[in-house]
């Protein structure tokens, strides 16, 4: 869509990536006006799905969770019969071992040794004092043990997000980790391991062709005419409390009505005029974001693994995770090959953002023969990608810059704050479109009140 057509709209969606589609949406079924305002050439964000040759893969391990019934609903109709059942497990690999994820206790102890085994349910069974941990460090080793805790939550964390884990919110642990616990461990331990755990995450929905046809569905019930691509938000005018104009790419202004904003509080913090407070650029500044480099490997093999992920906690691995599209749909690779998609997480000075592509490649062949020995004429097509400001790091005390972050920006009253880089918080797609509709839901009551 050319920005020099767009009139101003009674909406105005700023990112179009899931969040910014989501409300889009619904914002079109309840016949709403308005504009989605897109830096990138096209929509999506970092939920696409790229090509490679003959094979497809997305940019990070999407996939669509059955964890609210309205919304898998509204992605059915979307997609139709390209929507399928997926049953795939995701496990860990470590000192040449193969470890169900999420970890179950009962899978560990047919795995390690008895020794080990016995420093675990020692640890676990002593009793401890109130939970008083105030990082991630601490409460891993407070809540499953120093050994199990060092075995394999701190150093992946230390990978994935590149800090101490010390330095780690509490909030990093997520719910993966619930089937963790004293019973389950001893039930594993005395009577073996459950064929199909209640809490193992192995199935789940996926498209057809890549968690790309949800964007593109998305985008063609919008309609395109609605979404403004190459149009990056560079100042957001404020005055008395409300976003009185959106400057698009530097030189054309747009009166501001009602304003839906997804894009990261770190970028909208900069780009308001006149700016905020010192303390608010502060805690902006603070916030350190994750990038993420993606080595694609298209290999002239049936199969890599039969997992949907696999990671990798052990320093001698540079990646903290492989995904196999083709486990995901067939449809995702040509018959009789596979893909790999290999994820490296560094920060933007770390050297591995800057390096190479070849050198990138050259160094994740190296690690990955220590896992895997694959023959160089088995690779058909190789690619790097980078995907920028993939998550922020939750570090301690987070919450508190965030919270002054989201708090100010709540004080325009005509400003709506939606997505994971706005909030930061860690959301699935479903959440996204449920907070979609629920925001639209809320545009309609007041729209209704000023009629």
């Amino acid at each position: 869509m050319n920005i020099e057509k767009v009139n101003t709209p009674e909406i105005q969606i700023l990112g179009g990536g899931p969040a910014g589609l989501a409300v889009g949406y619904y914002a079109q079924k309840r016949g709403l006006a308005f504009t989605i305002f897109e830096a990138g050439e096209e929509a999506g964000g970092n939920c696409r799905t790229l090509r490679q040759g003959d094979f497809l893969f997305d940019t990070g391990a999407h996939r669509v969770h059955d964890k609210d019934p309205e919304i898998t609903r509204e992605i059915k109709h979307l997609l139709g019969d390209d929507l399928h059942e997926v049953s795939a497990p995701s496990e860990i690999y470590f000192g040449g071992e193969f470890y169900k994820f999420p970890l179950q206790l009962g899978n560990l102890a047919s795995r390690l040794e008895w020794k080990t085994l016995l420093r675990i349910a020692g640890e676990n069974l002593r009793l401890r004092a109130s939970r008083t941990a105030d990082n991630f460090g601490a409460f891993a080793v407070e809540k499953y043990g120093p050994t199990l805790a060092n075995l394999f939550l701190l150093n992946y964390s230390r990978k994935l997000w590149g800090v101490d884990p010390h330095a780690l919110s509490i909030e990093v642990s997520g719910g993966r980790l619930k089937g963790l616990d004293m019973a389950n461990f001893l039930r594993g331990l005395l009577m073996g391991q459950k064929k199909r755990p209640d809490h193992l995450d192995g199935s789940f929905l996926y498209p057809k062709n890549g968690i790309g046809m949800v964007v593109d569905s998305l985008c063609a019930s919008i309609g395109r005419e609605r979404i403004c691509t190459n149009c990056r938000v560079s100042r957001l005018v404020h005055s008395a409390g409300r976003i009185e104009r959106v400057v698009v790419n530097d030189d054309i202004e747009l009166g501001a009505s009602t304003v839906v904003n997804t894009l990261p509080l770190t970028l909208s913090a900069k780009i308001l005029d006149p700016l905020p407070s010192a303390e608010v650029l502060a805690a902006a500044d603070a916030v350190k974001y994750r990038h993420l480099v993606m080595c694609v490997f298209g290999l002239d093999r049936q199969s890599f693994s039969p997992n949907a992920s696999l990671y990798f906690p052990e320093s001698k691995f540079p990646f903290t995770r492989i995904y196999e599209p083709k486990n995901r749909s067939p449809d995702m690779a040509p018959a009789g090959q596979t893909a790999i998609v290999v994820e490296w997480p560094c920060f933007d000075d770390d050297p591995v953002w800057s390096m190479p592509a070849e050198e990138v490649r050259n160094e994740v062949w190296e690690a990955l023969q220590k896992f895997q020995v694959l023959a160089k004429g088995e690779v058909v097509s190789f690619g790097a990608y980078k995907l920028p400001f993939a998550y922020p790091v939750l570090e301690v005390g987070f919450a508190d810059r965030i919270g002054s972050l989201v708090g100010y920006f709540r004080k325009f009253n005509n400003m709506h704050l939606t997505g994971r880089s706005s909030l930061f918080r860690y959301v699935h797609m479903h959440d996204l479109l449920r907070v979609g509709s629920d925001l639209v839901e809320d545009l309609v009551a007041v729209h209704r009140r000023v009629d």
